[in-house]
């Protein structure tokens, strides 16, 4: 069973030791990092569909239905 208590003190108990450690932080003003936001490992361009991809596609996993790759969802 969940202690709802127990929980609820260890969550202030971590809070405050993470403010206590935010305290030798120095305040800054707002920082904004611009980047050329760009594609590094191919050129830009209209992507080019490459025919029987799906049936290759489908002799490489190890589940295949109906076009699409099954697998187990991640929790």
């Amino acid at each position: 069973m969940v202690d709802a208590e127990k929980i609820q003190a260890e969550g202030i108990k971590l809070l405050e030791e993470f403010s206590e450690k935010l305290k030798n932080v120095p305040e800054t003003g707002e920082t904004h990092y611009v980047v050329d936001i760009r594609n590094v490992w191919r050129p830009d361009g209209k992507p080019v569909r490459f025919e029987g991809f799906r049936e290759r596609l489908g002799k490489l996993v190890p589940r295949f239905k109906d076009g699409y790759v099954v697998a187990e969802k991640g929790s």
